[in-house]
């Protein structure tokens, strides 16, 4: 790993397939890093928010970790990142305790420090894998056949135009806005009505509205639907147009 005052100068000649990790040395190892450079990522330290900022902004990165011994930082960090980055990201925490929290705070994965290097290895290989952004055309988002448009509220499916009511688009906006990632139905639904419900009522009142959008995209008639349950985790538009055999969801993934 180039040592964290090389990270502003050499931002123009880092390559796509680059690793921005912002860290505590108490909690960041060499072997994760050595992990991710296994990877064919290019590994480079930031030592504050800001900096990890300027860094992206000069040059995307493939992925963006942290790896911080204080929750409550960690859990402001991820908020404020994926408010103004659409990179995958992986965090790093001393205790189990402190996973849950950062994934509710927008985690795309999130592991203990002592993890196995080989396992850290293959828990960002697929979160990258998964991580690819829907294709975007202006104010139009395009999985499959699906076509959003964001400005006109409309969508379509295989060119036929699909009605929906207000809150049923903007949930499936969002879900195709983190298309290939699982949203909790309590961080779906309030993304949509900008307020916070109990665990409960959010996954009642998402259960109704899903089971509205599955039906009117034909998603029980198909052997590759769109809308997929996530059992315990939460729902995920699927960007592909199969799964894989080897696919890790695969036994988590509930049809109705």
């Amino acid at each position: 790993m180039r040592p964290t005052t090389e990270a502003t100068q050499v931002a123009g000649a880092i390559a796509t397939r680059a690793a921005y990790v912002l860290a505590d040395v108490e909690v960041w190892s060499r072997t994760l890093g050595e992990a991710l450079e296994g990877l064919g990522l290019e590994v480079f330290s930031c030592t504050e928010l800001h900096e990890l900022f300027e860094v992206c902004r000069e040059r995307p990165a493939s992925l963006l970790v942290l790896a911080q011994r204080n929750n409550a930082f960690a859990v402001r960090a991820c908020r404020v990142i994926r408010g103004l980055q659409d990179t995958p990201m992986m965090v790093v925490m001393p205790r189990e305790g402190d996973l849950i929290p950062v994934l509710d705070a927008g985690a795309d994965d999130a592991v203990v420090a002592r993890v196995d290097p080989a396992v850290f290895g293959a828990r960002v290989r697929a979160l990258m894998r998964r991580a690819r952004p829907a294709s975007r055309n202006g104010g139009m988002l395009a999985i499959r056949e699906l076509i959003l448009d964001l400005e006109k509220f409309q969508v379509s499916l295989s060119g036929k135009i699909v009605a929906l009511t207000p809150t049923e688009f903007r949930l499936l906006a969002v879900l195709a806005q983190q298309a290939g990632r699982v949203v909790d139905p309590r961080a779906l639904l309030s993304a949509v009505h900008q307020h916070d419900y109990g665990e409960r009522d959010a996954q009642n009142l998402v259960k109704v509205h899903i089971a509205n959008l599955r039906r009117k995209l034909n998603d029980s008639r198909t052997t590759n639907p769109y809308i997929l349950c996530v059992r315990g985790f939460g729902y995920m538009l699927e960007r592909r147009s199969a799964l894989r055999e080897d696919d890790p969801l695969a036994t988590l993934i509930e049809t109705e």
